[in-house]
């Protein structure tokens, strides 16, 4: 009976010593977390080699909560990520990466990390990623921000210390620098670079996780991460910079301010329609058919017209009911970037029908000057090619000697860019080619690709105002390009064309000609 009661009393104790040394580490064989030895405020190491930051006091919360004895193990970045993969720690906190997920195993996010572009308060404070054009960034090693800078023009320069960084760029060695926002802050703070600012960025945030070969530890960790954010213990470690950096607050002038754009759009489309149905009607009558182009011309409008409203005043209606900001801060940022694309839409809708009253009500609607001829289509050319994708090629055969002509450049830039804007959509590969020439008195500019080509039924009917089939000008960017086109060159005195690309034997060529007089 004692040697039962012995035996029973020794697995007891095992069961005990096993549950003390959670997941295999022990007071013995303790779990090694990695730190960065210079990333502050997150991790750092001080003068007398102590660890100190945020991830170390949250990894001490939650590894009390595991009863996981640990210790630290301090190195440069660079190791630190090394031994991660390769299992020489137990456990680091990183940014998650899709590159990664199949070689380690990476927790839920404790919190979302978001980029912001530094630069020097004197210069230019971009709009968008496409001001980057041109321009030396800097940035820590990340796949889909190099990726992202080569897409849009800039010249990526890759570092390795932060703080480094942001002096030299204080000193003006880089146009501007990309980091997560509580980075931005803390740095600029830190060292007084007050000739330094900084600007969010619309690149998707990041999640913050830890990360460990060991599976079953990950597991118990989410476990307890879902624990501790009901709990407010990630807020308590983290809330400065997530109330600081990852909120986002929108004030109450802005839902104001959408309000009144919305009653703006609406008062100036209920106008907009009653201008547009004017002159459509009187284009009716002259090509007497008044009855049919009427019920055509409503229908394209108000689908062109109430799609993007709708979701206007569908998306502001959310976001306006959304009083308690109970609504996640990504989902409102999405709704808000959907009132703006499609405030755009309408824009761009807007204008094209003022440029059609305008050009129809004017009399004196040309201002002719010497142009360069050679220079505005390069420019143009350039232009377009911003917007390419890689798999199209754009050439332009300029005449020999160049060309200057006097003609009006207002009139040469609309229809050349409605042209290649149309070649650009409709050639997902190949080329497209812009040529030019003096013929019969006159200017002639062509503009050929090897695209989707002229649907048949589209042929006769191209050019019409808003015609039952003029679907050449794609859907999700609806406008009235190529009636605009034909409206400017009528008044100009010019003519207006397409056929079938025969040269390169698919594709579609549009041409167009207008009375100048060639200077040289």
């Amino acid at each position: 009976m004692k040697l039962r009661l012995s035996y029973i009393l020794l697995l007891i104790s095992f069961a005990l010593q096993a549950s003390a040394d959670n997941y295999g580490y022990t007071k013995n064989q303790q779990l090694v977390f990695g730190i960065d030895m210079d990333y502050p405020p997150m991790e750092y190491v001080d003068e007398e080699g102590v660890p100190h930051g945020l991830d170390v006091e949250f990894t001490k919360r939650l590894m009390n909560r595991l009863n996981v004895p640990f210790t630290y193990s301090p190195n440069t970045w660079e190791n630190i990520a090394e031994d991660v993969l390769k299992g020489r720690v137990d456990l680091a906190m990183m940014v998650y990466s899709p590159y990664r997920k199949d070689l380690t195993n990476y927790s839920r996010g404790v919190f979302r990390l978001y980029y912001q572009l530094v630069y020097r308060k004197k210069d230019k404070a971009p709009y968008g990623l496409r001001d980057l054009n041109g321009k030396e960034i800097a940035f820590m090693a990340s796949r889909p921000i190099n990726d992202t800078l080569q897409k849009v023009g800039a010249t990526p320069i890759l570092i390795k210390d932060l703080s480094k960084a942001m002096h030299e760029l204080s000193d003006g060695k880089y146009d501007a620098l990309i980091c997560f926002r509580y980075q931005s802050h803390y740095l600029i703070d830190k060292y007084g670079l007050d000739n330094l600012t900084s600007t969010d960025l619309a690149l998707m945030p990041r999640e913050y996780c830890y990360v460990s070969h060991d599976k079953r530890l990950i597991d118990a960790i989410n476990v307890e991460l879902d624990k501790m954010e009901k709990e407010g213990v990630i807020d308590d470690v983290y809330g400065n910079i997530k109330s600081s950096f990852d909120g986002l607050h929108i004030p109450m002038w802005v839902w104001l301010l959408i309000a009144g754009v919305i009653i703006m759009l609406l008062v100036t489309l209920i106008v907009l329609q009653r201008i547009s149905k004017k002159r459509l009607l009187q284009e009716m009558a002259r090509r007497k058919k008044s009855e049919e182009l009427k019920d055509i011309f409503l229908s394209n409008l108000s689908h062109s017209l109430r799609t993007p409203l709708n979701a206007i005043i569908g998306f502001s209606d959310l976001l306006l009911k959304d009083s308690k900001d109970d609504m996640p801060i990504e989902e409102r940022q999405n709704l808000l970037e959907l009132v703006n694309k499609n405030g755009i839409q309408l824009l761009h809708l807007i204008n094209e029908l003022l440029s059609l009253s305008d050009i129809e009500g004017k009399t004196q609607l040309f201002d002719r000057q010497v142009t360069d001829i050679d220079a505005e289509m390069s420019h143009y050319a350039n232009e377009t090619r911003m917007q390419m994708s890689g798999r199209v090629t754009l050439d332009v055969v300029e005449p020999v000697g160049g060309m200057r002509a006097l003609i009006d450049s207002k009139l040469l830039r609309l229809v050349t860019i409605h042209l290649l804007e149309n070649a650009r959509q409709h050639t997902m590969e190949g080329s497209i080619t812009l040529s030019y020439y003096v013929k019969e008195d006159g200017l002639y500019v062509e503009v050929r690709d090897t695209g989707n080509g002229l649907p048949e039924d589209l042929k006769e009917n191209l050019f019409a105002l808003l015609s039952d089939k003029n679907t050449y000008i794609r859907e999700d960017t609806p406008g009235l390009g190529l009636s605009i086109c034909k409206a400017v060159l009528d008044k100009a005195g010019g003519k207006i064309g397409a056929r079938d690309n025969d040269i390169d034997g698919k594709g579609s060529i549009f041409w167009f000609w207008a009375p100048v007089k060639i200077v040289n």
